[in-house]
């Protein structure tokens, strides 16, 4: 069992992106490469602690191979929360017919996977007829059918199947673990988690083999462009996951409609840490690259705003309220999270303006 001392002895060991000392564009490169490859082989290693924990879990379903679980969920969510960065330029994660919809997408409709409050027969488990066998093959088709609320696989079913609707101020969703004993369909619920479970960790592998050192792979193209090309690249993603993704539609949309269901993690009231992650992954892009020691950039004000708004932009987004259905509904929490998007859309608009020294111009 993972404990909660282990848990932030592993959250603080990924928050730190390596050191590095390289000064020009190619070496960037080549670090962001080896950035990406380490962040998506630890995801995929938590991955796989996910995969287990869950077939543990359904095999002897209890409320301590539960907890295990969610734990595990948690542990496995902040690794990948941070490579969400590593989106917006067309490569392996969302790329055409890459994995990011069948690994993270959001919000998803409770009922289209499972039972839900006032609808006990419910979603693909407990419709037989329609779907006599689950498979990985009948659940990928299923992702996003008929609309982007239609989702079957990914983290957040994972989330859903283990924590259930979340009706509580104070709290998560308190799905019982007789879910997977003596409840309707319990087989086929312990069936469709474990297989979603594998297919997550068949996603990240592939993620994790495009980004390899020496291989004929996605990281070898990346690293063969142009300096600048490659550059706008890694900077795009940077740039837009700050300033739009992030900024907008995990927090604002969240914060304009006041509504649970656009928050993250709505199930195990994780989205404040969401938040978090997903800024640790745009820090440590920019650390890793060593942008701001460009010679371009180094010691101009932009540099200095940059660092500065980082260092703010951590002990801003660690303040907002849990939980994050209730921050957006209260004055103090909503002035929180307003004040982190502003932040982050300027943070955004700083990098932009760096990408315009660098001669890797990214419009924003």
């Amino acid at each position: 069992m993972i404990s909660s001392k282990n848990l932030v002895l592993a959250f603080s060991l990924v928050l730190s992106a390596p050191a590095f000392t390289q000064t020009t564009l190619k070496e960037s490169i080549q670090s962001y490469s080896e950035h990406v490859h380490s962040s998506y082989a630890e995801t995929l290693r938590r991955g796989v602690l996910l995969q287990k924990a869950l077939h543990a879990f359904t095999e002897t379903p209890s409320l301590m191979t539960q907890t295990v679980a969610k734990e595990t969920w948690k542990y496995a969510r902040e690794a990948y929360g941070q490579t969400e960065v590593f989106r917006f330029y067309n490569g392996p994660i969302d790329r055409d017919g890459g994995p990011e919809g069948l690994l993270n997408s959001w919000p998803l409709d409770e009922a289209y996977i499972d039972y839900v409050k006032g609808a006990p027969n419910a979603g693909i488990i407990n419709n037989t007829t329609e779907f006599p066998e689950i498979t990985k093959e009948l659940l990928e088709s299923l992702n996003e059918l008929d609309g982007e609320k239609n989702i079957s696989t990914g983290y957040h079913a994972i989330e859903f199947l283990l924590w259930g609707q979340d009706f509580y101020t104070d709290g998560p969703g308190l799905r019982s673990y007789t879910d997977y004993v003596d409840a309707p369909n319990a087989a086929r619920r312990a069936l469709y988690l474990n297989t979603i479970a594998d297919m997550l960790v068949d996603h990240l592998a592939s993620l994790e083999t495009e980004w390899r050192a020496g291989e004929e792979n996605f990281r070898k193209d990346f690293e063969s462009q142009k300096d600048t090309a490659a550059l706008k690249n890694l900077l795009s993603g940077v740039i837009f996951m700050a300033g739009d993704e992030l900024s907008g539609e995990r927090m604002y949309v969240a914060y304009d409609t006041q509504g649970q269901e656009d928050e993250h993690s709505c199930f195990s009231d994780m989205t404040h840490m969401d938040i978090q992650w997903n800024y640790w992954g745009i820090e440590n892009v920019i650390k890793a690259t060593n942008l701001l020691n460009q010679p371009e950039v180094k010691g101009t004000p932009v540099a200095q705003r940059i660092e500065k708004r980082m260092t703010e932009l951590r002990a801003l987004l660690a303040t907002i309220p849990v939980p994050f259905d209730q921050a957006i509904a209260n004055d103090e929490g909503r002035a929180i999270i307003l004040n982190s998007v502003e932040e982050l859309e300027a943070l955004a608009r700083d990098l932009a303006t760096v990408s315009k020294m660098l001669k890797a111009s990214v419009d924003y």
